[in-house]
């Protein structure tokens, strides 16, 4: 019995979790897309794998709103366009970010930039594309309760 309680105690000592992170913490920053980036990205090998991976590291800025991709694999560069807020992220920070990726698989090349118009109605509000990201987190229960729980029944 003594065994067991001593290497609960060792098991919590050494389990992980981060009680900064409640599901309560969830923080919400909405970007505006005001401008598109088309990029030729030379080095991706297909359209899921290499694709989904630019899209999910820029997406997880916080600041980009889409990302398509027009794979051709008869090419050698790729085409991507990224629709993003460029008061939060620059041209250069995405090209970097992509470069980084995979061990720098990618390089990339600006063939363009535009910026998206937005009306205005009565009350002056803007009619601008909106993104919406939230940030969840979760939180590894400790071993330790989970073992004590165990040896208490």
């Amino acid at each position: 019995m003594k065994r067991i309680i001593a290497y609960a105690l060792l098991l919590g000592l050494f389990s992980c979790s981060d009680s900064s992170l409640k599901n309560e913490d969830k923080k919400e920053q909405v970007a505006v897309s005001n401008e598109t980036l088309v990029t030729e990205v030379e080095g991706m090998v297909c359209s899921m794998g290499c694709g989904g991976s630019i899209r999910k590291e820029l997406k997880s800025t916080g600041a980009v709103s889409r990302v398509e991709v027009d794979f051709d694999e008869e090419k050698e560069k790729q085409i991507v366009k990224i629709t993003y807020d460029n008061r939060l992220i620059s041209k250069k920070e995405i090209v970097d970010r992509i470069e980084k990726l995979n061990k720098g698989q990618f390089s990339v090349s600006i063939i363009g930039s535009s910026y998206i118009e937005s009306s205005k109605d009565e009350d002056n509000s803007s009619d601008k594309p909106k993104v919406s990201v939230t940030e969840t987190s979760f939180e590894v229960p400790s071993l330790l309760d989970i073992l004590s729980s165990i040896v208490v029944q």
